[in-house]
């Protein structure tokens, strides 16, 4: 996956610049079709900068950023155009720069994972259970389910520096998991999660453990 800046290649360098000149272009088209205004950066990271010359200046940040979505489409760099235009979009209609000032009860996700430490590489490891919960409480109102793995999942994104760590680790935990334990809840809210982080947030995981999983699973 993308890390640092110099471990690019030539090859994919070019692509990052290509990219990257049509930033200007890209936040425009996902403002004129969001309904909400855009926020021209990611993660921190401005998306429009004074200088885009091969200079101290430039933001080596971004080009790992902009990586991740040319190698998320094959390095096809319109359709990286088009993947960061609707994830633009979406982060101003899901409304994703406030999330992590938003509140879930403790009750109803705080069983259901969390952020917690780092592994030897200093990625940060969210943890995410699958036994022993209420699938109609805690996946039921889906909206609220995707808010809430949402700010988990940018509580992770605010720990990268994108220079040295550029990634995550999840741990998926299965202790406790029964054979009607994926009913209609889980099945939605686990296929809606995928592709929104698929949709949104390339290449920003690294490495999934899978524990305790069922001999029947």
């Amino acid at each position: 996956m993308p890390g640092k800046a110099q471990q690019f290649s030539e090859d994919m360098v070019k692509l990052i610049n290509e990219l990257r000149a049509q930033l200007p272009d890209i936040v425009e088209d996902a403002g004129k079709a969001s309904t909400k205004p855009v926020n021209a950066s990611l993660w921190g990271i401005p998306l429009l900068s004074e200088s885009d010359s091969e200079t101290p200046e430039r933001d080596l940040r971004l080009d790992v950023i902009l990586a991740k979505f040319v190698k998320a489409r094959n390095n096809d760099v319109e359709k990286a155009r088009e993947m960061l235009t609707n994830t633009l979009k979406w982060r101003a209609e899901f409304g994703v720069d406030g999330i992590l000032e938003e509140t879930f009860p403790e009750d109803v996700f705080g069983k259901v994972g969390y952020l917690y430490g780092h592994d030897t590489a200093g990625r940060p490891v969210t943890y995410n259970f699958y036994g022993g919960l209420d699938n109609k409480l805690v996946f039921g109102d889906l909206d609220r389910f995707l808010r809430w793995r949402v700010q988990l999942h940018e509580r992770g994104m605010q720990q990268l520096d994108f220079v040295d760590v550029a990634d995550m680790l999840q741990v998926h935990d299965y202790e406790g998991v029964g054979l009607l334990s994926y009913d209609k809840f889980a099945r939605t809210a686990s296929r809606a999660t995928v592709q929104l982080m698929t949709d949104n947030y390339p290449e920003t995981l690294n490495t999934k453990i899978f524990a305790n999983v069922p001999g029947w699973g």
